[in-house]
């Protein structure tokens, strides 16, 4: 009986033995073969959850996902788009999603509350702009002195608006707003005559503007005041191979820039699927051109902290390095 059991004993280190030599033979990185023909090294799969809301700034991640990009790379990303700005600051905040699309005033509102959260780089230009009433009579940014305008707080959407009229030389004491939260109705006053400006995103600024709207703060002028900006969270940052899967991710999203920049018009349909564009402004949006991922403006992420504090809305000032985190593409 003690021999028989000896000799259990050591068939199970053989077999474990066998197990390990095995294994470390099956560790190294298998070959695969990308959906457009390219052998790459498969990686440690890695998830990624991004919020967004419905705006052409993350189209290049959606470009990426199109073309199976991401999945060419092992990561399952996905991506929630919100109805508002709240539930996907909620979402956020109860570590739902990993990462979000915004503007820069949403970052630093997280930190500010115990959610600290990093840009990773910037998605587009500015994510609103200023459009008069049709019949307003208003045709540029300084005939707003003392003007109440369509708006929400504390949003990007006013910190572009203080910044434009102060830019424009209007005094801090004669910069009006009328707080207007749904964006939707606050479009609908402006068509009624209820108001005679407004701060809209693009979408509904194009919309406004085939209603007779005059534009008073463009794509290409409100572009060097503020920026959107992909942001993760801390806990997502901090975590195991979070370094590997954003330099693949990044990359694979650059990708995804390079082939919106050569055809933009070829994602049309994409962009509306996923943007769920107004058909009023279906075929006529205009498609931008993206910037390749890099860090935000050092110089417009300060800009609005300073202003969060000038306003109130933050006590403790936040730096730079607070607020960005630079990603290493050599490390995918």
């Amino acid at each position: 009986m003690k021999q028989k059991a000896l000799r259990m004993a050591a068939l199970v280190v053989a077999l474990v033995l066998a197990a390990t030599m095995l294994g470390g033979c099956g560790s190294k990185t298998p070959d695969t073969t990308g959906s457009n023909g390219s052998t790459t090294k498969t990686q440690t799969p890695a998830t990624i959850k991004i919020g967004t809301l419905q705006t052409d700034d993350i189209l290049a991640v959606w470009v990426a996902l199109d073309k199976g990009l991401m999945k060419d790379q092992n990561l399952d990303v996905q991506v929630t788009t919100f109805q508002s700005a709240q539930e996907q600051i909620a979402a956020m905040t109860a570590g739902k999603i990993d990462a979000m699309m915004t503007d820069m005033v949403v970052p630093v509102q997280l930190n500010a509350s115990g959610t600290p959260v990093k840009a990773v780089t910037a998605c587009q230009t500015a994510p609103a702009g200023i459009i008069a009433g049709k019949g307003s009579g208003i045709t540029q940014v300084s005939q707003l002195a003392g003007i109440p305008t369509g708006c929400s707080s504390p949003t990007a959407m006013e910190y572009i608006y203080d910044t434009a009229l102060k830019n424009a030389g209007v005094a801090a004491n004669q910069i009006k707003t009328t707080e207007i939260k749904k964006i939707p109705v606050r479009m609908q006053m402006l068509g009624a005559g209820q108001l005679k400006a407004a701060v809209l995103p693009w979408t509904l600024f194009s919309m406004a503007q085939q209603q007779g709207g005059t534009p008073l703060l463009d794509q290409k002028q409100a572009a060097p005041l503020t920026s959107t900006v992909l942001v993760f969270s801390q806990k997502f940052l901090d975590g195991d191979g979070a370094d590997s899967a954003l330099a693949r991710f990044l990359a694979q999203y650059n990708k995804a820039v390079d082939a919106i920049n050569a055809a933009p018009d070829s994602f049309r349909d994409l962009l509306i699927k996923e943007a769920k564009l107004p058909a009023a402004v279906a075929s006529t949006y205009p498609m931008r051109q993206y910037p390749q991922a890099a860090l935000p403006d050092q110089t417009q992420f300060e800009s609005v902290v300073s202003w969060m504090q000038e306003k109130g809305y933050i006590k403790a000032s936040q730096s730079y390095q607070d607020l960005t985190y630079k990603v290493d593409l050599s490390a995918q």
